[in-house]
């Protein structure tokens, strides 16, 4: 009996490794081969899944063994989200930018839920897509406004604070999916607790009464955690790992995640609040890097696995509806993000670029979406054509950026709305200043005795610069100071990225560590091919290797030692010739300088 169910297991586990193999490999070569089109990673795992599904191929039978390693994917998806949840990145023209993220979205649900009922869905499904389709690609649009180099400038900071807005809106979102799941069936009665109704004998009082504790207990979750986090992850680097700490980090949002489970919220919630507890703290920055490919995996798993819900006979036989749907999607989501930031203070230029740039749907809206079907309030017809409209969205995206940036010349001349007098969200000199800072701005990694003097000197010289640091005393200690100071191994290309590497004019690795500096080279070489950097090294025998992995100046401290020693000697050596063949005193009594050398 025991081996029987011992072979049962191990067949179950061999199977659930054979379909997880399937799906990353599968993933990997469609994404691979979509990369000349420029498509993004996301909709080609999608189309991997389409390809693979029941539906298709057949190569794996069905996507419930595979529930839990989906479920840890957004965990660590909504994690890094909350990571990136900084106060700072709103407190710019806070006011106006929160109502345009809340005011586009809702005003697009209220606009696509009729929409929606008019292409033939009940209510609570037509509603459900509306919300889905409402929500823009995070991933997608940030990358693309990375490269394109845009953060800086108003319409890429009005599009992030449109972004965090709609990922914030996401968790309403799923919180509503049981409520629209009651909607759904004949007896339209929403319970709270254990099967107690909301309408009838204490069911208000008691709705009332668990929503209050709800909400305490997540506010107690997030004072406690922004106390102890903090300290746990600053304990876990005492012993230099990255490792642990990163370790730390994720048991962290795991069980953030339970505890918002137990007192009534879903496990993504959590491990939000628990990436937003840390976001605060100078570890974000290299949790975020560190947990970045685990999480880009298990992200790969998730969406080829969602694609294996596509059935080619729906999309086939509804594709009239996928299209028609898909255009008026984009059209409506441009129209009414581009009028709002319009209204709101932006030129019409700067606003039909951030419309344009957000007009498609995004991986939380598949989410969204995957949540609905499990909870029967949309079938498997609706659900194939929204993810086919999410996919052509995405795959468009691209073309819709550039079409918009281009347009934004021609529509600047409109200039701001009539109503508004004084536009928060349009300044001009302060577009110019930042610019002028970015032209010399400078990455100083490592804050010892080098980067401190570099760090004096850029600051008297009036240029701006980042610092990269990978001791948590000297972060903290430099922040409190004012500087502008980053956590993190900054050979980790997401911390390059974090400072500013795309936008940098010189790179200053102080770190003495050579493996490092020889990394840190390759990475910064390949992000930023224009940019100067200027490397350390104690031997000189790897003086080569760095000027061949893309160092422009590299000082090496033995060269610079021997230096230091002859400049002294023969000062020493100049002062005694000049007091003649006596022992005379020269007309100049003054002693050689002794320069000590702080690389040695």
């Amino acid at each position: 009996m025991t081996s029987a169910i011992l072979a049962a297991a191990s067949d179950a586990d061999w199977a659930i490794i054979t379909d997880l193999v399937v799906i990353i490999v599968s993933a990997a070569v469609v994404a691979v081969v979509m990369q000349p089109m420029r498509l993004a990673a996301i909709p080609a795992y999608l189309i991997a899944g389409a390809f693979i599904g029941p539906r298709a191929l057949g190569l794996v039978p069905s996507s419930e063994g595979l529930g839990a390693i989906s479920h840890l994917a957004i965990i660590l998806l909504l994690f890094g989200i909350g990571l990136e949840l900084h106060l700072s990145v709103l407190k710019h023209r806070l006011a106006r930018m929160m109502v345009a993220g809340f005011g586009s979205c809702l005003l697009s649900v209220a606009i696509g839920w009729p929409i929606a009922v008019g292409f033939g869905l009940a209510p609570p499904a037509a509603l459900v897509v509306a919300m889905a389709l409402a929500l823009s690609s995070t991933a997608l649009v940030m990358r693309i406004i990375a490269e394109r180099r845009e953060l800086g400038r108003m319409r890429g900071r009005l599009a992030l604070s449109i972004l965090v807005i709609q990922d914030m809106i996401v968790l309403g979102m799923l919180a509503a999916i049981p409520a629209l799941a009651a909607w759904t069936g004949s007896d339209v009665t929403v319970t709270v607790g254990r099967d107690v109704p909301l309408i009838g004998d204490g069911g208000i009082l008691r709705f009332i009464v668990e929503a209050l504790l709800r909400i305490g207990g997540v506010a107690l979750l997030i004072v406690v955690g922004r106390v102890i986090l903090p300290r746990i992850l600053r304990e876990s680097f005492q012993g230099r790992s990255l490792e642990v700490m990163t370790l730390a980090g994720v048991a962290a949002a795991l069980l953030a995640a339970f505890v918002a489970k137990g007192i009534g919220f879903s496990l993504e919630v959590g491990a939000f609040l628990a990436g937003f507890m840390l976001a605060g703290t100078p570890f974000r920055h290299q949790l975020s890097s560190q947990i970045g490919p685990l999480r880009d995996i298990f992200i790969s798993v998730f969406f080829t696995t969602l694609g294996m819900k596509l059935d080619p006979s729906i999309l086939a036989e509804w594709w009239w509806v996928i299209i028609a749907g898909g255009a008026l999607m984009m059209v409506l989501k441009a129209v009414v993000i581009s009028g709002v930031c319009w209204a709101l203070g932006t030129t019409a230029g700067i606003a039909i670029a951030v419309g344009l740039s957000l007009a498609q749907a995004g991986e939380f809206s598949l989410i969204v979406l995957g949540a609905a079907h499990s909870n029967g309030i949309i079938n498997d017809v609706t659900m194939a054509a929204a993810i086919a409209i999410v996919v052509v969205s995405l795959i468009l995206t691209p073309a819709l950026v550039e079409f918009g940036s281009r347009l934004s010349g021609v529509a600047s001349k409109i200039g701001i709305a009539p109503w508004v007098r004084s536009s928060p969200l349009h300044d001009p000199s302060c577009v110019t200043v930042r610019a002028s800072n970015q032209a010399k701005h400078v990455i100083i990694a490592g804050y010892g005795p080098i980067g401190c003097l570099i760090a004096e000197a850029l600051e008297g010289a009036g240029i701006g610069y980042t610092i990269v640091e990978l001791n948590p005393t000297t972060v903290q200690e430099q922040s409190r100071r004012g500087r502008p100071v980053i956590f993190g191994d900054v050979g980790n290309p997401e911390v390059l990225e974090t400072a500013g590497i795309r936008n940098a004019q010189a790179l200053v690795l102080t770190i003495p560590d050579e493996e490092a500096v020889l990394r840190t080279c390759a990475v910064a070489r390949r992000r930023a091919p224009d940019v100067f950097i200027a490397a350390r090294t104690r031997v000189v025998s790897k003086r080569a290797g760095l000027v061949e992995v893309g160092a422009d100046s590299v000082t090496v401290d033995e060269t610079s030692a021997a230096t230091e020693m002859l400049r002294a000697v023969m000062a020493c050596l100049e002062a005694g010739a000049e007091e003649g063949p006596l022992g005379t005193e020269s007309e100049s009594d003054e002693r050689p300088t002794v320069v000590e050398d702080d690389a040695v």
